[in-house]
């Protein structure tokens, strides 16, 4: 390491901080996930982070609102329905229900007031809300109120009411002739809540997650002239189950569930809880199965060991985690924000690094060598950010100063990829034409990336030269 120059590197001149919400929406309309200029107009005129339930006192992260995070509305955060989704997930719903002016709404599950603000800017006359728990229920209410969204639905000739379970009584809809233009339930179904959708007018649509735990599957149910339902199967929704009280008066039939508990009895051990409400990332999120598996299969791939359990080291590891999966889906900018909001709660070399790596792949080298000397300057014990900057070094040529940053790599104490440094040395001795150093760099590689071909290949091809 003490070959390396680190003061001869660039320092940082950006700092990555998480964009404002209206960027992300814009963002959202240029990579195709948001095409409805009514959708987009709601999103960008509703708020967020309003809709969040504050931080613990003294925790401030600027630009929460606009992360990927799903983020709680409701004091227990591990309840079922206490989160908000994110803006990728809700520009999706909101876009499937085809909104139209002077539409009637029943929202079943409330995901506190940001859902039902959206559906009131697109044109809702009269919104019906139903949930459950009356203390979620009162705060619905309050919130609804302080934050002057009363004063928006008059001017907007709509009004809002929010039920409890018991006035969901679908018999007594289809008696007195009820008509819905559009249905939207946010929790899990065990199946088809058939009358319910009865109700729907010609022309109307309606949204429910259905299937079992782990795999549900957001079903468009649309009415057929002859009385009949028309359901499509449109993408995976991990939504949380319904609650139970108000699943057994949509599906009267139905068991209740183990995991459909009731939230009352939930919220008085989790009376105040911020804690881990994404204990995975696929927590209500919507695509299809494949993405589903991979960001889970991301999220718990890389974390950082905090020392202490406060929340700051907590949601630093959330917006690191959630930087991972959003840059394993080629997101880089919008990923170096979420780690340089995990810097700036709790810097780490693990955040700086991964900054550096995202300027990188975004063809900014210069940047990316500054985060990384910042990422050694946090802790020089982590190998990635020596070998990043090698890895800089040796694309522009000059190999021996790679070489240095390389052997500083592969002695650091700990590594988050510590095949990479050997893998780098091995082609380094290559342009070298020092094929027996290449070699060995190779085994290095090798014993932590078995199952790289290429490395398999080099070492197939230089043993057989060594012979």
């Amino acid at each position: 390491m003490e070959e390396c120059d680190l003061l001869a590197l660039p320092s940082c001149s950006q700092e990555a901080t998480l964009p404002s919400e209206e960027e992300v929406i814009e963002r959202l309309c240029d990579s195709g996930i948001l095409s409805d200029a009514k959708v987009r107009n709601a999103l960008k005129m509703s708020s967020r982070s309003l809709a969040i339930w504050p931080l613990p006192s003294g925790l401030v992260i600027d630009g929460l609102g606009a992360s990927a995070l799903a983020l709680p509305w409701w004091k227990a955060s591990h309840e079922a329905g206490a989160l908000l989704p994110s803006h990728y997930e809700t520009a999706q719903i909101m876009q499937m229900m085809q909104m139209e002016s002077d539409t009637r709404v029943l929202l079943i599950g409330a995901r506190g007031n940001w859902w039902t603000e959206i559906l009131l800017r697109l044109g809702a006359n009269e919104i019906h809300v139903v949930e459950a728990d009356p203390e979620r229920r009162r705060f619905l209410e309050i919130n609804w109120k302080d934050r002057g969204l009363d004063l928006l639905a008059i001017n907007q000739g709509c009004r809002v009411i929010i039920h409890d379970a018991s006035w969901l009584d679908c018999d007594k809809m289809i008696q007195e002739k009820e008509v819905w233009d559009r249905i939207l339930i946010t929790g899990t179904c065990d199946s088809m809540p058939k009358k319910l959708f009865k109700t729907l007018r010609q022309g109307g649509v309606g949204l429910v997650p259905i299937g079992p735990e782990g795999s549900p599957a957001i079903r468009c149910v649309t009415p057929e002239q002859d009385g009949g339902l028309f359901v499509r199967s449109i993408t995976m929704w991990m939504a949380d189950p319904l609650d139970s009280r108000t699943h057994r008066r949509l599906i009267p039939n139905s068991e209740r569930r183990g995991h459909l508990s009731n939230i009352r009895e939930r919220s008085e051990i989790l009376e105040s809880d911020w804690s881990m409400p994404e204990y995975t990332c696929l927590r209500d999120r919507a695509g299809p199965a494949r993405l589903l598996d991979a960001m889970d299969q991301i999220w718990n791939e890389m974390r950082i060991d905090f020392d202490g359990d406060e929340m700051d080291a907590e949601m630093a590891d959330r917006l690191f985690r959630m930087g991972n999966v959003i840059q394993n889906i080629g997101m880089f900018d919008y990923a170096a924000e979420h780690f340089g909001a995990s810097f700036r709660l709790r810097p780490s070399a693990e955040a700086a690094t991964m900054i550096g790596w995202s300027y990188s792949v975004m063809g900014n080298d210069s940047e990316a060598m500054a985060w990384c000397r910042r990422a050694i300057e946090t802790d020089p014990s982590l190998g990635d950010p020596w070998n990043d900057i090698g890895a800089i070094i040796l694309a522009g040529g000059e190999i021996e100063r790679a070489m240095a940053w390389f052997r500083a790599a592969v002695q650091a104490v700990r590594s988050l990829n510590p095949g990479h440094p050997w893998s780098n040395m091995a082609r380094a001795h290559l342009m070298m034409r020092n094929h027996p150093a290449a070699f060995f760099a190779a085994q290095g590689a090798l014993i932590h990336l078995p199952e790289d071909r290429e490395l398999l290949a080099l070492l197939e091809e230089l043993g057989a030269d060594l012979c």
